[in-house]
């Protein structure tokens, strides 16, 4: 992992959900739709990813917006799928990547610049995230494929651990009831 540092305090969008539900339910849109590459900035109320289908780096001739309500509506979706689905063989999906960008967003309390893979140094890189710390600061980090699937496994366990203590709540208010 390679991260730039810079003091350049920029003004970055307010948060209206957490980044992990925003990011995997625009994650889950690149997916089905089979794009590839991506570059993706909030702007204002609006998420916009500048998007292609061939692998990166490359052209990226489609555009996408979305907002508050699209963002809202395709998390909808994502979860009716979610719940007919088995879970995940794979950490390393598109989805998964953005969820646990997302994740690493919110537990930091920093608020999101730009993610893309697509104008990367090197081979190795899959993927550039930049951000705002809760101190203003503003980072450029450069994540491999290793960092991504830590990332993503440490995402997996959270969920794990969280759903055991959900499964258990359900189950008292069960036998309470």
């Amino acid at each position: 992992m390679r991260a730039h540092f810079t003091t350049e305090i920029e003004t970055v969008p307010k948060i209206k959900n957490s980044y992990s539900t925003i990011l995997r339910a625009i994650g889950q849109e690149l997916e089905a739709r089979g794009l590839k590459t991506f570059e993706l900035r909030p702007d204002g109320d609006v998420y916009i990813v500048a998007c292609g289908y061939q692998e990166p780096p490359s052209a990226t001739p489609v555009t996408l917006h979305y907002s508050w309500e699209d963002i809202e509506d395709l998390d909808r979706a994502g979860r009716a799928k979610r719940r007919k689905l088995s879970p995940p063989k794979e950490f390393v999906t598109l989805v998964q990547i953005f969820r646990a960008v997302g994740g690493y967003l919110d537990k930091n309390q920093c608020r999101l610049i730009a993610i893309s893979n697509n104008h990367l140094a090197s081979k190795e890189l899959i993927l550039q995230v930049e951000y705002q710390t809760a101190d203003g600061e503003r980072i450029v980090d450069d994540r491999t494929g290793s960092t991504i699937y830590d990332l993503c496994v440490s995402m997996y366990k959270q969920r794990g651990k969280f759903m055991a203590v959900a499964d258990r709540f359900a189950y008292w208010r069960r036998k309470a009831g």
